[in-house]
């Protein structure tokens, strides 16, 4: 409230001063009209942070399915969920704002409530779907799962996984301090923590950032740098001349890689160090943001030129982690253009990427 009204002030004092206006506005430039930018926030990670342990309370997790998972041709359903306190969620997205509250709301009303009593740390906001989970919750798992086990801390936190394999990971690398619980039991259930503390959720860049801090001396190596890597779900969903397209990489030596058959330490040391990287577009290039300070080339749509501000904080704004960085090799899209952006099949003109190749 203070920093609100010292605002305020300031403001006014700049209109009076006509001589001249110190303006406030980190998006100015001139050089570019359309350029698009947005505001995040990012936590003071560098002070000594202590925990209250007076500070347990009460609060509940709702979740809300969003769809199948059919790209990947699971059981499983994608779905995000939001911490629920003193009658209020929160989040640091604005897009799709009301129908979010509307869906919580629906779901607060008509699930079942469960109750777990044992002390637990949580965040105010989780995705299951692994590019968002990365963007949006994985560099503060990193950094608070950290935090407990160097204070020697029992208290666990709540990680909802985007698959088996990113449990096995948080399993092997931090067993003492993790709590899971089975997708189904989040979609059937609110779930009431009656003794409770909230973490921050970090911004998206904060994510990443932390993230590759957090893991770059573990995954540092030379052990794969004369490797030429293709990162692929080998889904013809994706790519319709997948077969075709692998087949043509085996026999550039290329080593076919498939983030669901790897074991995660193992695929980021991978993409760290290798010669050449290619990789299909959209969720599975994140863990190229996550592991790679070297080029790569992603396989795009003709169509991912273009900007959709409507789903930009969920896409298009991730694409902005390494630019400078990839190298796009743009391809035809075939059949239907999807709503959501980056979901569309490509085929990929195997000519074009010969040329490239040598």
């Amino acid at each position: 409230m203070i920093n609100f009204i010292k605002k305020k002030f300031l403001l006014l004092l700049n209109i009076l001063n006509f001589s001249h206006q110190h303006i406030y506005r980190p998006t100015f430039n001139t050089a570019f009209s359309n350029l698009h930018s947005q505001t995040d926030l990012n936590f003071d990670l560098i002070s000594d942070l202590e925990i209250d342990d007076k500070n347990y309370a009460k609060s509940c997790l709702v979740t809300c399915v969003d769809r199948k998972d059919t790209f990947l041709k699971s059981n499983d359903f994608i779905f995000e969920s939001w911490t629920y306190k003193d009658k209020k969620t929160y989040t640091n997205n604005y897009n799709f704002h009301e129908s979010h509250r509307k869906k919580i709301a629906k779901n607060l009303k008509e699930k079942k409530f469960r109750y777990y009593s044992k002390k637990i740390f949580i965040f105010p906001y989780y995705s299951n779907q692994f590019g968002h989970f990365l963007g949006e919750n994985f560099g503060g798992v990193l950094f608070f799962l950290d935090f407990l086990k160097q204070r020697n801390k029992k208290e666990k936190l709540l990680i909802i996984p985007p698959s088996k394999n990113w449990k096995s990971y948080f399993q092997k690398n931090y067993k003492n301090n993790c709590l899971f619980f089975p997708n189904k039991f989040f979609i059937k259930n609110n779930i009431v923590f009656t003794k409770s503390q909230i973490l921050p959720k970090f911004s998206v860049y904060q994510n990443y950032t932390v993230a590759k801090n957090i893991l770059s001396s573990k995954i540092e190596n030379y052990d794969y740098k004369e490797k030429k890597v293709f990162l692929t779900s080998e889904r013809v969903e994706k790519i319709k001349n997948i077969t075709e397209l692998i087949i043509f990489l085996k026999k550039k030596n290329f080593l076919i890689l498939n983030p669901r058959k790897t074991n995660i330490d193992k695929l980021f040391k991978i993409l760290n160090s290798a010669k050449i990287v290619i990789s299909e577009f959209a969720s599975i290039s994140h863990n190229i943001h996550i592991s790679r300070n070297k080029p790569y080339f992603l396989l795009m749509s003709n169509d991912d030129k273009k900007k959709n501000l409507k789903w930009y904080r969920l896409t298009h704004f991730y694409k902005n982690f390494h630019a400078s960085l990839f190298k796009p090799i743009y391809c035809e899209r075939v059949g239907r253009k999807e709503l959501i952006p980056y979901q569309s099949q490509i085929k990929v003109n195997l000519k074009k990427i010969k040329k490239i190749l040598n």
